[in-house]
């Protein structure tokens, strides 16, 4: 099927630019800045209508494709048969409808944290005590006193991590369950994009990647020492960005039948990890853990009737 003419494209909602190097028409969308021409891979950020900025070469970078679509298939049949928790016949039963190849741009940015923080942290003890009877024969009461105490407590913190920022807004990725080979990377090349799939355009440049990594970092450190205090008091964060790196990374993106329900998969088209998937459990399956949630209910309640008072 070939491209659909100029004027059915803006009546989509699309709009048309050339690219600055070979001058090949590329799509985008409203909002979208950052491109990687599908014909000879200049990848460019538009400042504005008519003006662009190159990204270099030396900081473009991918991870190959390691699967085609029959190899892909396998990887999905044999995660549908691993794993608890599932249908026992998911990968006889079940039918892929759609599979689409894309390559996504994601910036990694190479950032050292250093944190120092002070605050309060309660300590709740219990203690015991045993009164004797009056009475022969009878047994001795046993009371338990609790007692809450704050101390101060503060720490140090220091990282120095590549922080993932997706260079699309108007795509959900977890990034945070992402395992990159980062070392396996290779410059970008258009002739390693394989062929069918989609180069995604993007809509955040390098300086707004740089802020949302300092952002997250600080976000990041805040959190680790809420996790050491229950009242942080102050906390001082010394953020060194460096190099960002612009990584477009190969994503299947799936949608399977099963029983008249659709249900999403994404892969790592470089690792075949697959990233998110959802799947229908087995009635069986569903019978467990509701015994499980029953029994952890009735061993709460009886805790509770059973404590001393």
């Amino acid at each position: 099927m070939g491209e659909a003419p100029p004027v059915q494209k803006r009546a989509l909602g699309l709009k048309l630019v050339n690219c600055p190097h070979c001058n090949a028409p590329l799509d985008y969308s409203l909002g979208e800045t950052l491109f990687t021409c599908k014909y000879c891979g200049y990848t460019f950020s538009m400042i504005k209508e008519g003006e662009y900025k190159e990204i270099a070469p030396g900081k473009h970078f991918m991870l190959a494709s390691s699967f085609n679509e029959a190899e892909m298939r396998e990887v999905i049949s044999d995660w549908m048969r691993k794993g608890i928790f599932k249908a026992g016949d998911l990968a006889e039963k079940s039918k892929i409808t759609r599979m689409e190849l894309r390559f996504v741009p994601i910036w990694i940015v190479n950032v050292s944290a250093d944190s120092t923080f002070h605050g309060k942290k309660r300590i709740v003890e219990t203690e015991r005590r045993t009164r004797p009877s009056s009475k022969p024969g009878e047994a001795a009461t046993v009371t338990r006193i609790r007692k809450e105490r704050w101390v101060d407590k503060s720490g140090n913190l220091s990282h120095h991590i590549d922080w993932k920022i997706l260079a699309t807004k108007g795509m959900s990725l977890p990034l945070d369950k992402i395992k990159l080979s980062i070392a396996n990377k290779i410059p970008f090349k258009i002739e390693n994009v394989s062929q069918g799939a989609k180069l995604i355009n993007g809509d955040v440049d390098e300086e707004t990647a740089k802020e949302r990594t300092e952002s997250g970092i600080r976000n990041y450190h805040r959190d680790k020492a809420l996790s050491e205090v229950d009242e942080l008091q102050v906390i001082n964060t010394n953020v060194q960005l460096g190099e960002a790196q612009l990584l477009t990374i190969p994503f299947w993106f799936i949608q399977y039948k099963y029983k008249n329900k659709l249900y999403p998969i994404i892969v790592n088209g470089s690792s075949g990890d697959v990233v998110e998937g959802e799947a229908p459990m087995g009635k069986y399956d569903i019978l467990v853990i509701g015994g499980v949630i029953a029994a952890v209910i009735i061993i709460i309640v009886i805790a509770i009737a059973l404590w001393p008072r």
